[in-house]
Parts: structure tokens; C-alpha cells; sequence
């Protein structure tokens, strides 16, 4: 039994005042039942007795808090000649032997295992010697040994139940508020992953309604001042121009409608991911451009993360389809015929381009599929559109 983490053990003084109650029952019993009348013996005897409770508690306590082998040994070689000098100027009268015994389960508090069968058999041996050596004769050994050693067995055995079961006990406290810390840890970066995901998702919106929404109302507001200054000169200019301005203010809703959806604070709550997909499609389909959405296999259930994922991927691949890529067609593909896997392909017929420019939609889409252990494919070239392909388990 591994005795490294003996100095953990809180030691209560109901110990000390066990191991001082069998020392004066023991005494009690001695002196009720013995014939010495010699003043001499007495004080001796009671001397022994002080000293063996004195290095029994207050010794007890100071090698407890030591790691020093040689000392714990010490301990018990000191109290082993105390008490063998105890029963032997007692001549084993009454229960005086079993003052040996509250020495038993200090070993299993203080001592490895093998230190621990040593100790035990040299309290054993003590009994023995100091037995033979009042009595002269093997027969008075014979006579206590076995209800000494039972007694010896039942204390080792209780005191090292109770250290199993209280070490238990204090691993099981010590688990349980690692547990409750690390609870606490996670939900504290859970927390701040939140809060930096809204910031983030935040601040794409504002720069998608400052470089769009703003640009769009500002040419507008041009356009039409142009026109006013133009109609009266050039009324079919004018008209053009005006035409011009209500192209840009839908775009503009189309930019405005996108953001509200994009701000929900739960898209789960407006509908399944099919209908957020449609009444999306709807409320971008505008003008020109035609948005068709397939689904592909059997729709199954897909967790909050999948789910938002795709919503967001589908924003971000008609965003850019309106915004940067002057497609007219759209076509959103997703994909249950892998049981294993989603795919989500999002492809226009715009102009494409050479090099790939990732923008905050862009990057706000691969880390959310990075975060589901998936992947995102973009393919363009110039003048062949763009396209987006999104793998994630599921």
C-alpha cells in the first residue's frame, strides 16, 4: 500500500484520544488487579506511561508530517521499547499487553506495506519477548498470543479500510472540483467563443452595409439629383436615369433584408433550413437574376451547427452572385446521398475571376465549416463563373 500521499490524511484527535484511552484502561486495569505496593515500580511505571502517550500523540503528529522513513521507523522502535518495558514490569497483568496494540494502526497510517508487516511483526515480537522475559516460560507466551494477534489482524484491517475509503472519498472531492473548475473553464470559453462570434458576425454586417447599403443609397442620392438637374433638358436621360436609381434601391432592400435575416438571433425559431432557404431565395430574386434551389436524397435532421452553416453559406454565395459577380443564374445544390456527409454547391454563371479575394463572408464561412471538420472548395475563373462546395459530416 502506497503511503506517498499519508500527508493528506487530516489525522482527528479522536486518534490521540483512542490511543490515550486504551493506555489508561490498560493502567486501570493493572493497578486493580496487580499486588505492587513498591512506590519505586509505580513511578516508573506511570513515567512510562506518560512518555508512551506523550510520543504516542504529540510523536505521532510530528513523524505524520515527515517523509523520512528512518524517522517513522525511529518512532516505532522507541514506542515498542516503551511499551515492552510497560508489560514487562506489569508481569502482563489485566490488558496491559494490549497497550501494543493502538501502535498497529499508526503503522498503516505511517508506513508502506512492507514497513508495515515489518513494523507489525516486530510488535508481535515485542509482546513475545517481553512476555518470556517476566514469565520464563513459553506457556504464558502461548497463553495471550493468539487473542493478541486476532486484535492485531482486526485493527489492521479496519484502519486500512477506513484510509482506502477516506482517501476515496478525498480523491472523489478533489475529482469533483476539478470537474466543477473545468465545467467552469469551458463554459466561461464557450461563452467568450460566443461572444466573438457575434462581435465578428457583427462587424461583417457593418462592412457589408457600409460597402453596400451605403454605396448603394449614395449613388442612388446622385442619381436622382442628376435626373432633376436633367429633366427638363433631356427628359428621356432622366427617365434613365431614374430607372437607374430603382435598380439600386431594390439591390439596396435585397443588401437590408439579407442583414436582418443574417442578424436573427435564432434562425432555427422562422422555420426548417429548407423554408429559411427559400423565403431567402425570395426575398433576394430580384431583377434579373433567377436563383434556382435543388435538394438532393432524403432531407434528415441536421444539428444547429450544420444547419446555420449551410443558411450562412447560402447568404454569402447569392451576396456574392449579386455583388460581385454580375450572375444571372444561380443554382444552390444540397446533398444527402452520402449518409456520411452534407454537400452544399452554390454555382453562378457571373464573371468569375482570377484570383480568389476572401472576404469576410469568405472567411466567416470556411471557419464555421473548419470548426465541423469539413472542407470548401472555390473554383473561378475568368468569365466561367463561381463556384462554392462545401463538404461537412453529417
Amino acid at each position: 500500500m502506497d503511503k506517498s500521499d499519508s500527508n493528506s490524511f487530516s489525522f482527528s484527535t479522536g486518534v490521540d484520544l483512542a490511543f490515550a484511552l486504551v493506555v489508561f484502561l490498560s493502567y486501570f486495569a493493572t493497578f486493580s488487579q496487580t499486588d505492587i505496593t513498591s512506590l519505586f515500580m509505580i513511578l516508573i511505571l506511570i513515567c512510562l506511561g506518560i512518555a508512551y502517550i506523550t510520543v504516542g500523540i504529540y510523536g505521532f503528529s510530528y513523524i505524520s508530517k515527515t517523509n523520512h522513513m528512518i524517522e517513522r521507523v525511529g518512532y516505532f522502535v522507541l514506542q515498542l521499547i516503551i511499551g515492552g518495558f510497560i508489560v514487562y514490569y506489569t508481569n502482563g497483568v489485566g490488558i496491559s499487553p494490549f497497550i501494543l496494540l493502538p501502535l498497529v494502526s499508526h503503522t498503516a497510517m505511517l508506513l508502506d506495506q512492507d514497513w508495515m508487516f515489518a513494523v507489525n511483526a516486530g510488535i508481535i515480537g515485542t509482546y513475545a519477548v517481553a512476555t518470556y522475559a517476566y514469565a520464563q516460560n513459553f506457556e504464558a507466551v502461548w497463553a495471550q498470543l493468539p487473542m493478541f494477534f486476532a486484535g492485531q489482524v482486526f485493527i489492521l484491517i479496519f484502519t486500512l479500510m477506513a484510509l482506502t475509503e477516506r482517501k476515496a472519498r478525498i480523491k472523489q472531492e478533489k475529482l469533483t472540483m476539478e470537474l466543477a473548475e473545468a465545467n467552469k473553464h469551458l463554459s466561461d470559453y464557450a461563452n467568450q467563443v460566443k461572444e466573438l462570434t457575434l462581435t465578428q458576425e457583427r462587424n461583417r454586417l457593418a462592412r457589408e452595409i457600409h460597402d453596400g447599403l451605403g454605396h448603394s443609397l449614395t449613388t442612388i442620392n446622385m442619381q436622382i439629383k442628376a435626373a432633376e438637374a436633367m429633366i427638363e433638358r433631356d427628359n428621356e436621360q432622366a427617365r434613365h436615369m431614374m430607372k437607374d436609381a430603382e435598380e439600386m434601391s431594390a439591390q439596396a432592400l435585397v443588401d437590408v433584408r439579407n442583414s436582418v435575416y443574417a442578424l436573427r438571433v435564432d434562425e432555427a425559431e422562422n422555420g426548417s433550413l429548407d423554408e429559411r432557404i427559400r423565403k431567402l431565395i425570395a426575398s433576394t430574386n430580384v431583377n434579373a437574376i433567377d436563383i434556382q434551389f435543388n435538394v438532393e436524397g432524403d432531407w434528415r435532421v441536421l444539428t444547429p451547427q450544420v444547419d446555420l452553416t449551410i443558411f450562412r453559406a447560402c447568404q454569402e454565395g447569392i451576396n456574392n452572385a449579386l455583388k460581385h459577380s454580375n450572375a444571372s443564374h444561380v443554382i444552390i445544390t444540397l446533398s444527402f446521398q452520402d449518409p456520411n456527409e452534407i454537400k452544399l454547391v452554390i454555382a453562378d454563371n457571373g464573371s468569375g475571376a482570377e484570383d480568389i479575394q476572401s472576404g469576410f463572408g469568405l472567411i466567416g464561412i470556411r471557419e464555421r465549416v473548419r470548426l465541423l471538420n469539413g472542407q470548401v472548395d472555390v473554383n473561378t475563373a475568368s468569365g466561367r463563373g463561381f463556384t462554392i462546395t462545401i463538404q461537412v459530416p453529417g
